[in-house]
């Protein structure tokens, strides 16, 4: 694919370069030198130097001076003079590339079809932009330089908040030499956070950096070619998301608005009985339902702009034409984002699920409790699975389903490794890290024990003295709490009996993994440990677990599923006729 084709399938059939670089009258340059006086004087131009070192008594007098001297010396000289202060501010800001030259200049041009009549100074940009987006600029792309040595050191910044301002359509290029190929993407986040520091709640248009590094040797036509198809392919991943996301912003409003609006319109009777009345029945919050409904409708709203809007669509053929460019990523992980994304799919955090009292719950974890010492050291972690329905308390009628549910040890995996049926790893990351669900491990839990940790909002499987209940709980939760608490009451305030203490068991297993956990301790009250980091405690009994978030479903019963496949899986009798096991063969 040749550059201009690599340009047809960005859309584009004009390019703008905006650059201090084509400063080239007598007056400009004059400022030029003259603004970073400092620079110019090292430069090793002798024609100028008596008059820069005058400046200091009139800057006016010698600006004039300086753009006759100038004027004298003919465009070929002053293009020189031009290069090497380019060049000496490269050295003095030590910049990872220099100034592109002239033949560079000229090579770009080419290749990008950029006219003479099309390479502006940032004056005549900021002149002609409001025109030139008024008339329609989506097949425009504008290559701008970062850095005015002239002005300001972020003046292509400011134009792309111009480009903004006036609903630009166009495609939008930052050229610098303060990132290198490799910090194109660091130095985007870092240009983008400067442009919507100022309107945090807008998206703005999107930022590409072109690193000057990338098209410094013109003399490599096909390196050249495949840098300048890089950054178009770039351009055009970033312009196409752009698109997308800033249209579906609105579709996310407008779905959002009817789907209230038909659900403000449901009488009052109806929504008592279909929507507020299920979720207390089933155990959970009132306002379910309606969490379903929005959320429902705003997704099918996002799936049919998806599938069927034309800006949308637009943006997917951009993308496929552009396919056959290779922009060579490096061996590096997903981006902080991309894994934040992944971990919303998958993960609840324990700031929602324990700060709402949410009751337990397939695919809840838990981990040791840093507040306890025998266990702040112990790095363990258990995820709950059991069939949902069962699992859940009602507020009214018999008992949960279940009294035991299946606590199966996390343990730490590398992604590469072998598949194992009893140890299958999670198809996800918690806390940047792969785990595996080691089902030989595992055993059974009592669920009346866990229930301890969703009426806490720190988690904590954990009873303290002089305790009472949220008024925050659930109806379900508010109607066993007595039950889950009394051994627990008891035991705060006189010994209990080992068949009590058998009672507050956890697990069936009191080995390996477990053996921290099965059964509660009764501390007293403890002063804050500032070497250990942990606050002030009172009388207490504990089970040294803290719930620390939950996979969510359907996640979470797959796991299940996988731990049932594996424990009921067929087994047969010794075949004792099958090769190998006879005449002496081992």
């Amino acid at each position: 694919m040749l550059v201009s084709q690599a340009l047809d399938c960005l859309g584009t059939n004009r390019a703008i370069w905006i650059d201090d670089i084509f400063n080239e009258s007598p007056a400009d340059l004059a400022r030029l030198l003259l603004n970073r006086r400092e620079t110019a004087l090292l430069c090793p131009v002798d024609e100028i130097k008596p008059l820069l070192e005058n400046a200091e008594y009139g800057e006016e007098t010698v600006l004039l001076q300086l753009e006759e001297l100038l004027a004298n010396l003919g465009a070929g000289r002053r293009t020189q003079i031009r290069q090497a202060f380019f060049a000496q501010e490269s050295a003095d800001d030590s910049f990872p590339s220099d100034e592109l030259s002239p033949p560079s200049v000229l090579k770009v041009c080419e290749l990008l079809g950029i006219s003479p009549g099309d390479r502006w100074t940032f004056d005549r940009a900021f002149t002609n932009v409001q025109e030139l987006c008024a008339s329609d600029d989506s097949r425009v792309s504008y290559i701008v330089d970062l850095n005015e040595a002239v002005g300001s050191a972020t003046r292509g910044l400011e134009f792309l908040k111009l480009l903004w301002q006036q609903n630009s359509k166009g495609t939008a290029f930052i050229l610098t030499h303060e990132a290198e190929i490799s910090s194109e993407a660091s130095k985007e986040a870092e240009l983008r956070a400067l442009l919507l520091k100022e309107n945090p709640d807008q998206l703005g248009i999107p930022v590409c950096v072109i690193s000057k590094q990338r098209i410094f040797d013109e003399e490599d036509d096909d390196a050249l070619q495949d840098a300048l198809k890089i950054s178009i392919k770039r351009a055009g991943l970033r312009r196409s998301l752009s698109d997308v996301v800033c249209r579906a912003a609105n579709v996310v409003h407008d779905s959002f608005h009817a789907a209230a609006s038909s659900l403000l319109c449901i009488p009052p009777e109806q929504l008592e009985a279909y929507v507020f009345e299920r979720g207390y029945k089933e155990g959970v919050s009132e306002l379910h339902v309606v969490e379903r409904i929005l959320s429902s409708h705003i997704s099918q709203g996002l799936r049919m702009f998806f599938g069927t809007d034309q800006a949308a669509l637009a943006g997917v053929k951009r993308l496929r034409a552009l396919r056959g460019i290779d922009l060579k990523a490096a061996n590096i992980g997903p981006n902080s984002s991309l894994s934040a994304f992944r971990q919303a799919e998958v993960w609840e955090t324990p700031e929602l699920i324990n700060r709402s009292f949410a009751p337990i719950a397939c695919g809840d974890v838990f981990e040791a409790d840093p507040h306890e010492l025998e266990v702040k050291a112990v790095k363990k972690r258990f995820v709950l699975l059991a069939q949902p329905c069962d699992i859940a308390i009602r507020p009214e009628g018999t008992e949960r389903g279940l009294a035991t549910a299946f606590f199966v040890p996390l343990v730490k995996a590398n992604h590469s490794e072998r598949v194992d049926a009893k140890k299958p790893k999670l198809p996800f990351q918690i806390d940047d890290q792969y785990w595996a669900c080691d089902f030989r491990a595992a055993t059974q839990v009592r669920l009346n024990v866990l229930d301890l940790a969703s009426f806490r909002t720190d988690g904590r499987v954990r009873v303290d003295l002089g305790h009472l209940p949220s008024e925050d709980l659930f109806p379900a939760q508010r109607r066993v709490y007595d039950d889950r608490t009394v051994l627990c009451t008891k035991g705060l305030a006189e010994s209990l009996s080992e068949g009590e203490l058998a009672g507050l068991q956890l697990t069936f297993d009191s080995r390996g993994p477990f053996r921290h956990f099965y059964r509660p301790s009764i501390k007293g009250a403890a002063r804050k440990n500032k070497g250990a980091e942990i606050p002030p405690l009172p009388k207490r009994i504990t089970w040294g677990l803290q719930r620390c978030g939950r996979v969510r479903v359907p996640y979470s019963v797959a796991m299940l599923n996988q731990y049932v496949g594996v424990m009921s899986r067929q087994a047969f009798d010794l075949d004792f006729i099958a090769p190998g096991f006879g005449d002496g063969e081992a």
